[in-house]
């Protein structure tokens, strides 16, 4: 299994590390970007990539995690659009947290869907879901509808056990449950 990590400028790095996290090591985890360039996220690290989404392989992906930020930019990249619209195609499994969330939003791929995004405190109607306005925006942390996965950006940890469920390692609740009691702590 291939699962590609959007990097852009000021990606929230905390809402997908636990996403690389639950896929073991057998799975290839790759980087994958607008430019061939070095990445700053929200938290003021840099992160380098593996490949341009234009030399990637979309057969060969599985998942594509979009992690939150700053949206706009990526709701006006054409060549992003039609990356994801090639994955799409492809019966491929596309996942948006956050602003990775309203990003899909905006780009029309959540149109009619079922879907969450944004963040603590924002509501329908904030600037933050201005492009949700076509979409069944749903006030549940993780939604999944069809091959789309979307989350709000304070469910870093239910959307990392959900991708994982998705993805075929957590065949039943009891290890769904167990993976979430994990990355919170609970005894």
């Amino acid at each position: 299994m291939k699962i590609a990590l959007f990097y852009y400028d000021g990606f929230a790095e905390f809402e997908i590390v636990l996403a690389a996290m639950v896929f073991p090591r057998q799975h290839e985890i790759i980087a994958i970007a607008l430019e061939n360039r070095e990445y700053k996220s929200e938290e003021g690290q840099r992160f380098c990539i593996d490949q341009v989404i234009q030399d990637v392989d979309v057969d060969s992906i599985d998942l594509l995690v979009i992690p939150g930020g700053d949206p706009a930019p990526l709701v006006a990249s054409r060549e992003f659009k039609d990356f994801i619209e090639k994955l799409v195609a492809r019966n491929k499994k596309v996942a948006g947290i956050c602003g990775g969330a309203e990003a899909l939003a905006g780009m029309g791929f959540l149109k009619g869907k079922k879907c969450t995004g944004g963040t603590l405190g924002e509501k329908p109607g904030a600037d933050g879901y201005q492009y949700f306005a076509d979409t069944l925006l749903s006030d549940e942390y993780v939604v999944v509808d069809g091959n789309f996965i979307t989350a709000q950006g304070l469910a870093y940890v239910e959307f990392a056990v959900e991708l994982a469920r998705q993805m075929g390692l957590l065949t039943s609740e009891e290890a769904y449950a167990d993976r979430l009691r994990y990355f919170k702590n609970i005894r």
